[in-house]
């Protein structure tokens, strides 16, 4: 295993992290999944298990994530080993219990979020507190950013940051404050949004990148065909034909990456979001032990040269691909 720091700040983290949202299973809000269907808690333990053998240090997840089971079942696992991790959460995102999330960034829910999820983890202190919701530009800014203030001077957490999705415009801004210690963004072959702008302000600002969604929902992880079916637990079922066929034909468009180097799809995509000297870690999600073997042996393969991430760079420019809520 590699590791890179956060920024400037002492904190190594293992190049390939490992992403929990899948770990948390579904919840129906409006009739829909928001995640990608029911993962056994057993599978899921093993799964993190398997990753700390690996000496995978880092791990991402948030309260929203199976409304705080990814936060239970990790926990429960890094516990006996917490010394050799960093823990990312983030808060922000509320289901109203019916229909859909809704954000809340008020000082209150920022430090009561941050002490559940501390309990669900079984930590005096989270490494990173990230906002899952990206504050409104102005008061809401301030205040949120406060609040992670605070909770760093109190000692509940270590850094604070924001998750930022694909709305890499509000990256930039949130850096430009000077207050955010990490900025957590999607960044992959088919969504490179963040190379324009986020990646280079990150650079200038010193501020670490923690690359989210490198796999693009899967679709980078050479699983899927044009007729893939996702079973209905899983969000990925609402796309239409014509979205996976769409994402999958993208996803092909990058074979190169693999048939001229020796890698899989797959490693290659994780390798290709690891080339950008912003970013610390890549966060691939995993439904099985198995999958955390795969998503580790990437950094054993050759890497990227840089022909190739120039050709990946222009193939994917200007194109992206959409996310659902939270993410």
């Amino acid at each position: 295993m590699r590791y890179r720091s956060l920024g400037e700040h002492p904190i190594e983290v293992s190049e390939v992290g490992l992403g929990t949202w899948q770990a948390g299973g579904s919840i129906l809000l409006g009739g829909a999944p928001t995640g990608y269907g029911a993962v056994p808690r057993s599978e899921a333990k093993r799964g993190i298990e398997r990753a700390l053998d690996a000496g995978v240090n880092f791990f991402d997840t948030a309260d929203s994530y199976g409304l705080g089971r990814a936060e239970r079942i990790l926990g429960e696992v890094v516990g006996p080993r917490r010394g050799q991790v960093v823990l990312a959460t983030k808060c922000g995102w509320v289901p109203d219990g019916i229909e859909r999330w809704t954000k809340d960034l008020s000082r209150e829910h920022i430090h009561a979020a941050a002490r559940r999820s501390a309990t669900r983890l079984r930590v005096d202190t989270l490494d990173l507190l990230q906002l899952h919701a990206i504050p409104d530009e102005g008061a809401e800014t301030d205040r949120a950013l406060d609040a992670l203030d605070e909770l760093k001077a109190s000692g509940l957490i270590r850094l604070g940051g924001v998750s930022v999705g694909t709305d890499y415009e509000a990256g930039v801004r949130l850096l430009g404050s000077g207050r955010v210690d990490v900025v957590q963004a999607t960044f992959n072959l088919l969504q490179q949004g963040a190379l324009t702008e986020l990646l280079p302000a990150a650079l200038e600002h010193r501020v670490a990148v923690i690359a989210s969604i490198p796999l693009a929902y899967g679709f980078l992880s050479g699983r899927y065909t044009r007729k893939t079916e996702f079973p209905p637990d899983d969000w990925r079922s609402s796309l239409t034909r014509e979205e996976v066929e769409a994402r999958v034909a993208r996803a092909e468009e990058f074979r190169f990456l693999s048939t001229d180097g020796g890698r899989t799809l797959m490693e290659a995509a994780l390798l290709f979001t690891l080339s950008h000297p912003a970013v610390a870690a890549t966060i691939p999600g995993f439904r099985s032990p198995e999958q955390v073997d795969g998503l580790v042996g990437s950094l054993r393969t050759p890497a990227l040269t840089d022909i190739e991430i120039a050709r990946a760079r222009e193939l994917g420019r200007s194109r992206t691909a959409g996310a659902p809520v939270p993410g």
